[in-house]
C-alpha cells in the first residue's frame, strides 16, 4: 500500500488545526491580560513637592485621571538638601518628611483620599553624595563647597533675619483631604477634577505657624499599551500668615505637572515628572519666581503591592528649590 505525501501532511494539519487555535487564543489572552495590569501600573509616582517654600505649604500633586486602581493605602518618606543662595536669601539644611494616607474609591466616578504629611530638619548626611552628584554630571557646586558639611542655617538679607540652628525642628505637620470626580474616561483617556483642603498646625518651635488652604485641578490621563502620559493644572489659595522670615506670601498661585511612565511589564516600570508651582513669596527675591523640578523614578510592582523609589532635581532656577531630594513609597492596592 502506497502512501500520499499530500494526503498525510492535510490531515497532520487537520488534526493540529485545533490544538494551534488554542495556542494562538492563549496567547492573545496572556498578551491583553499583561497589557491590562501594566495599563493598570500607569499611573504618577506618590510624591511630593521639594522646594523649601512649596514643601511646608499646599501644593497641588500630579494625580492620574483614570479610577481602575480600586482603593489604596500609601506610606512614603523622603529626604532632601536644601542650598539655595541668593542676595535675598543664603539657606542650606537638611529637609525630610515622612506621610502616609488612604484614597477610598467611592464608586466608579468619585474617590477620596486622607493623607497626613511630617516634616522636619534632620541630619541625613546628604551633603557630600549631593557634592559627589553635581561633579558626576558636570554641574557646578554654587558656593557649596566652600562651607562646612550637615548645617542648619536660614539667613534673610531682604528682611534681616537669621535661624542659626534648628535642627531636629518640626517644620511642618499637616493633614490633607482631596476629592476627585471622574468626568470622562475611555480606554486610553481620562479627565477628572478635583478639590482639596490642607491644615498645617505647628504649636512651637521656630516654623511655628497654623494655616488652612484650598486648592483646585483639573487633570487629564492618557495610556496606550505600556505608555501612560499625565498632566494635571492646580490653582492654590494660601493665608495671609508667613511661613518662614515674615516674607509676604502670594496667596493666589497656579502649578502645572506632567509626566511620562513606562511600563516594561507587569512588575516594572519607569516615570519621568515635570513640576512647575508659581513663586510662594509676593516680592522680587527667587521665591517669588517659579520653581522647577523634575522627578525620575522607578516602580515595582508585585501583586498588590507596588514600591516607588525616586529622585528629584531642581531645573533653571538654582536658587528656589531643593538641590537634590530621594523619596522611597509603598502603596498597597485592594478592591
Amino acid at each position: 500500500m502506497r502512501l500520499n505525501p499530500r494526503r498525510s501532511i492535510r490531515k497532520y494539519a487537520m488534526n493540529t488545526r485545533p490544538f494551534i487555535r488554542l495556542s494562538q487564543y492563549l496567547a492573545v489572552t496572556a498578551l491583553s491580560a499583561m497589557s491590562g495590569l501594566a495599563q493598570a501600573n500607569l499611573m504618577p509616582l506618590r510624591t511630593y513637592a521639594a522646594s523649601p517654600y512649596q514643601s511646608l505649604s499646599f501644593t497641588p500633586q500630579l494625580r492620574s485621571a483614570f479610577h481602575d486602581q480600586g482603593h489604596e493605602v500609601f506610606a512614603g518618606i523622603a529626604a532632601g538638601s536644601v542650598w539655595a543662595q541668593s542676595a535675598e536669601f543664603e539657606l542650606d539644611y537638611y529637609q525630610n518628611q515622612a506621610f502616609v494616607g488612604v484614597n477610598y474609591q467611592i464608586n466608579d466616578k468619585l474617590s477620596a483620599e486622607v493623607m497626613y504629611r511630617y516634616a522636619w530638619a534632620g541630619d541625613n548626611k546628604l551633603d557630600g553624595l549631593t557634592k559627589d552628584f553635581h561633579d558626576l554630571v558636570g554641574m557646578g557646586q554654587n558656593g557649596r563647597d566652600e562651607v562646612s558639611d550637615h548645617r542648619f542655617s536660614m539667613a534673610s538679607h531682604a528682611y534681616g533675619m537669621e535661624l542659626p540652628d534648628f535642627e531636629n525642628d518640626t517644620m511642618s505637620s499637616e493633614f490633607h483631604g482631596y476629592l476627585q470626580y471622574q468626568l470622562y474616561a475611555s480606554e486610553r483617556h481620562a479627565w477628572a477634577i478635583g478639590g482639596s483642603l490642607y491644615y498645617n498646625d505647628v504649636p512651637s518651635g521656630t516654623f511655628k505657624r497654623s494655616s488652612f488652604e484650598q486648592g483646585v485641578q483639573l487633570n487629564y490621563s492618557f495610556r496606550h499599551r505600556a505608555h501612560g502620559v499625565f498632566s494635571s493644572l492646580g490653582y492654590s489659595h494660601r493665608n495671609d500668615g508667613a511661613i518662614v522670615f515674615d516674607a509676604p506670601i502670594n496667596k493666589h498661585s497656579w502649578s502645572f505637572a506632567a509626566g511620562y511612565g513606562y511600563q516594561f511589564n507587569e512588575r516594572h516600570g519607569v516615570i519621568l515628572q515635570y513640576h512647575v508651582y508659581e513663586g510662594v513669596l509676593d516680592d522680587n527675591s527667587a521665591f517669588g519666581d517659579a520653581t522647577q523640578e523634575v522627578v525620575a523614578g522607578y516602580r515595582y510592582r508585585r501583586n498588590q503591592f507596588a514600591l516607588e523609589l525616586s529622585m528629584t532635581e531642581n531645573i533653571v532656577n538654582m536658587d528656589n528649590s531643593t538641590d537634590i531630594y530621594f523619596a522611597t513609597t509603598l502603596r498597597y492596592f485592594w478592591d
